[in-house]
Protein backbone atom coordinates (compact mmCIF):
# COMPACT_ATOMS: atom_id res chain seq x y z
CA UNK A 1 0.00 0.00 0.00
CA UNK A 2 1.36 3.17 -0.84
CA UNK A 3 1.28 7.04 1.41
CA UNK A 4 -1.61 8.87 0.73
CA UNK A 5 -2.91 11.62 -1.50
CA UNK A 6 -0.48 14.75 -0.11
CA UNK A 7 1.04 13.14 2.67
CA UNK A 8 1.73 16.71 4.99
CA UNK A 9 1.62 15.34 8.45
CA UNK A 10 4.20 12.79 7.17
CA UNK A 11 6.38 15.50 5.47
CA UNK A 12 5.87 17.63 8.66
CA UNK A 13 7.18 14.71 10.63
CA UNK A 14 10.42 14.09 7.98
CA UNK A 15 11.01 17.82 8.02
CA UNK A 16 11.24 18.38 11.64
CA UNK A 17 13.66 15.08 12.29
CA UNK A 18 15.98 17.76 9.85
CA UNK A 19 15.72 20.69 12.10
CA UNK A 20 12.98 22.36 9.41
CA UNK A 21 9.82 23.94 9.76
CA UNK A 22 6.60 23.86 7.78
CA UNK A 23 5.04 27.62 8.40
CA UNK A 24 2.21 27.12 5.63
CA UNK A 25 0.31 24.89 3.38
CA UNK A 26 -1.97 25.57 0.89
CA UNK A 27 -3.16 23.09 -2.17
CA UNK A 28 -0.34 21.10 -3.31
CA UNK A 29 2.52 23.64 -1.81
CA UNK A 30 4.58 23.41 1.49
CA UNK A 31 6.53 26.59 2.34
CA UNK A 32 9.22 25.80 5.44
CA UNK A 33 10.32 28.41 7.55
CA UNK A 34 13.00 31.14 5.91
CA UNK A 35 11.83 30.36 2.59
CA UNK A 36 14.96 28.79 1.51
CA UNK A 37 13.24 26.42 -0.60
CA UNK A 38 9.29 24.67 -1.05
CA UNK A 39 7.86 21.67 -2.00
CA UNK A 40 4.69 20.65 -3.59
CA UNK A 41 3.36 17.24 -3.90
CA UNK A 42 2.61 14.96 -7.07
CA UNK A 43 0.29 13.00 -8.44
CA UNK A 44 0.62 10.23 -5.84
CA UNK A 45 1.96 10.65 -1.76
CA UNK A 46 5.61 8.95 -3.13
CA UNK A 47 6.01 11.88 -5.19
CA UNK A 48 7.57 15.28 -3.72
CA UNK A 49 9.08 18.42 -5.32
CA UNK A 50 11.59 20.56 -4.54
CA UNK A 51 12.11 24.00 -5.51
CA UNK A 52 14.54 26.62 -4.14
CA UNK A 53 13.91 30.36 -3.84
CA UNK A 54 15.96 32.00 -6.49
CA UNK A 55 17.04 33.87 -3.23
CA UNK A 56 18.95 30.83 -1.92
CA UNK A 57 22.40 30.02 -3.16
CA UNK A 58 23.30 27.45 -5.44
CA UNK A 59 25.76 25.45 -2.32
CA UNK A 60 23.15 26.25 0.27
CA UNK A 61 19.90 24.78 -2.49
CA UNK A 62 22.17 21.76 -2.90
CA UNK A 63 22.94 21.41 0.89
CA UNK A 64 18.96 21.41 1.62
CA UNK A 65 18.16 19.16 -0.77
CA UNK A 66 20.50 16.42 -0.03
CA UNK A 67 18.78 16.83 3.46
CA UNK A 68 15.46 16.45 2.74
CA UNK A 69 16.02 13.69 0.09
CA UNK A 70 18.02 11.66 2.97
CA UNK A 71 14.92 12.12 4.98
CA UNK A 72 12.56 11.75 2.37
CA UNK A 73 13.78 8.54 1.33
CA UNK A 74 13.74 7.11 4.71
CA UNK A 75 9.91 7.29 4.57
CA UNK A 76 9.46 5.94 1.07
CA UNK A 77 9.08 9.11 -0.78
CA UNK A 78 10.85 10.17 -3.76
CA UNK A 79 12.28 13.53 -3.91
CA UNK A 80 12.90 14.96 -7.28
CA UNK A 81 14.22 18.92 -8.02
CA UNK A 82 12.18 21.47 -9.17
CA UNK A 83 11.99 24.47 -11.11
CA UNK A 84 13.67 27.58 -8.75
CA UNK A 85 10.80 30.13 -7.52
CA UNK A 86 10.31 33.89 -6.93
CA UNK A 87 8.20 35.57 -4.46
CA UNK A 88 6.95 39.34 -4.49
CA UNK A 89 4.55 41.51 -3.25
CA UNK A 90 1.38 41.34 -5.14
CA UNK A 91 -1.87 43.66 -4.88
CA UNK A 92 -3.75 44.19 -1.74
CA UNK A 93 -1.03 43.10 0.37
CA UNK A 94 -1.06 39.36 -1.28
CA UNK A 95 2.19 37.29 -2.25
CA UNK A 96 2.69 36.13 -5.79
CA UNK A 97 4.83 32.83 -6.33
CA UNK A 98 6.23 32.09 -9.87
CA UNK A 99 8.57 29.32 -10.74
CA UNK A 100 11.21 29.91 -13.01
CA UNK A 101 13.98 28.52 -14.87
CA UNK A 102 16.07 25.85 -13.25
CA UNK A 103 19.18 27.40 -13.73
CA UNK A 104 17.90 31.22 -12.74
CA UNK A 105 21.09 32.66 -10.71
CA UNK A 106 20.68 33.11 -7.17
CA UNK A 107 19.83 36.52 -5.72
CA UNK A 108 16.45 37.32 -7.34
CA UNK A 109 17.81 38.46 -10.45
CA UNK A 110 15.77 37.86 -13.58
Amino acid sequence: MGLPYRPLGLVKEMLEQVGMEVTYAYEDLVFIRHNHFLLQFGRTGEDLMFSANVETGAETAHNLFTAVQEAATRQGILLRRGNRYRLTAGDEGNLALAFVDADAPPGGTP
